[in-house]
């Protein structure tokens, strides 16, 4: 999973396919778009792109969920969560575009001549109709 997060506003926005995602600023605004691989991400300049490994937050919400089922109080007890993320630097898998309209223009089938991900290998979260 990508977000992007904005230095200006410390707004951290989550990324869809289809969708170009903003941030709260009114002058320079960072957004940025899934394509349709699932893999890519088409950011504005500037953007820092943040990238959470969805095994890794998938297991921590399960165990969350374990911890504080329905009907209890998730403060009762001092439980920490951890997940694995990083800032994917590879060209390839993040694209910086100018503005928010080559976001929104950019082909959602354009494939990347990138051979190599800084994303572990990962199981989807379910996300497909988005």
């Amino acid at each position: 999973m990508k977000l992007i997060y904005c230095k200006e506003c410390g707004w951290l926005i989550q990324l869809f396919r289809k969708y170009t995602m903003t941030c709260a600023c009114k002058e320079y605004p960072r957004a940025g778009k899934y394509l349709n691989d699932n893999l890519t991400a088409v950011v504005t300049k500037n953007s820092i792109v943040v990238g959470i490994d969805n095994n890794s937050f998938g297991d921590c919400v399960n165990r969350y969920n374990i911890y504080n089922p329905k009907g209890t109080d998730p403060y009762d007890k001092r439980v920490d969560f951890f997940f694995a993320g990083w800032i994917p630097t590879i060209p390839g898998e993040v694209i910086k575009v100018d503005s928010i309209e080559e976001v929104d223009e950019f082909p959602p089938d354009f494939e990347s001549d990138n051979e190599f991900s800084t994303m572990p290998v990962s199981a989807d979260l379910g996300n497909e109709n988005v």
